[in-house]
């Protein structure tokens, strides 16, 4: 066989192990790919985001004071 050289996206796939997955297993896996799963987390994180920034604007407008 000849020596060919992988390259970077060919080292970094992982071949199936040819094992299978149990239901939970294969929901979570597919709960991760989940277009909306990943907009209502990022949607969350953004509002967390937001409240932590008005509670900071808020305490530094009561040290003003």
């Amino acid at each position: 066989m000849p020596n060919v050289e992988r390259t970077d996206s060919e080292e970094k796939r992982e071949e199936p192990s040819g094992a299978t997955l149990s239901v939970e297993e294969w929901i979570e896996l597919m709960n991760k790919h989940d277009p909306l799963e990943q907009y209502a987390k990022k949607r969350n994180k953004e509002r967390r985001e937001k409240r932590r920034e008005e509670r900071k604007e808020e305490k530094d407008e009561s040290e003003d004071e």
